[in-house]
């Protein structure tokens, strides 16, 4: 799963980045611990075929929701059941998205008999550029008929390199993809299985961070710092104290 992110881009940069053409979302803080509920930024294609960036809360409210807070459940959705689960099976053809991030944190449980707490690793890509996520959207409308946007990441299965800190992990759409995962409509089905895959071993960067960050109040950037422990137990394709490229 996705739980935590960071969001250190600013607005503008980050719309040349992933070529939006039009601006519509307010600047949002600058975070290093981005958690549900709160807006992120996406890109979506409006009915003209405007590629927007927006702000969406994440946490998806389908549009028949009768209480919005089903939004705290739906933060990640599973690639291998999005046709299986009403929330999604409509959004897949229709509401597809691109969630664009500066990193995301995954936790480590310890083994069995394994001492110790969980261990929070930060995830990036060492050229500084962002991790755009598969994502899905939806419109939910309150009672006096104010509209909310919401959002949810789709997980995959994790690759080798992250497998073992957490069995999951976001899809990564690259920029040859954006187009196809914005048009509107459905896709093959082979074509969606073939965009919904782990990310190569060499796209991400990764090490352990300190406690800090398993607090959704704390934020700074000292939460990305390396931790000055070991960890062990931790995959050997994964620093322990190597700072961020």
């Amino acid at each position: 799963m996705c739980g935590r992110a960071t969001a250190i881009i600013p607005r503008d940069t980050l719309a040349r980045l992933v070529d939006v053409d039009e601006v519509e979302a307010p600047e949002l803080p600058i975070s290093w611990n981005v958690a549900p509920t709160q807006l992120v930024y996406a890109v979506a294609t409006s009915s003209n075929g405007t590629r927007k960036l927006r702000a969406l809360k994440w946490g998806l409210v389908p549009s028949w929701a009768k209480d919005p807070r089903i939004g705290s459940r739906l933060i990640n959705a599973r690639a291998e059941t999005l046709h299986e689960r009403p929330a999604y099976r409509y959004l897949i053809s229709s509401r597809r998205a691109l969630l664009p991030v500066s990193g995301f944190y995954e936790w480590r449980r310890p083994a069995p008999g394994e001492p110790g707490a969980k261990q929070p690793f930060y995830f990036y890509r060492g050229d500084g550029q962002p991790l755009v996520f598969a994502g899905l959207w939806d419109i939910w409308y309150d009672a006096e008929g104010v509209a909310m946007r919401t959002c949810t990441i789709i997980t995959t299965t994790a690759n080798a390199n992250l497998a073992p800190v957490h069995h999951r992990m976001p899809v990564i759409v690259g920029p040859h993809d954006w187009d196809e995962w914005l048009k509107p409509g459905p896709l093959p089905p082979r074509r969606l299985v073939e965009l919904l895959v782990p990310a190569s071993n060499e796209l991400l960067d990764g090490y352990l961070v300190g406690p800090a960050v398993n607090s959704a109040r704390n934020d700074g950037p000292k939460l990305v710092e390396p931790a000055e422990k070991s960890c062990p137990g931790a995959p050997a394709a994964l620093a322990c104290y190597s700072s961020p490229k």
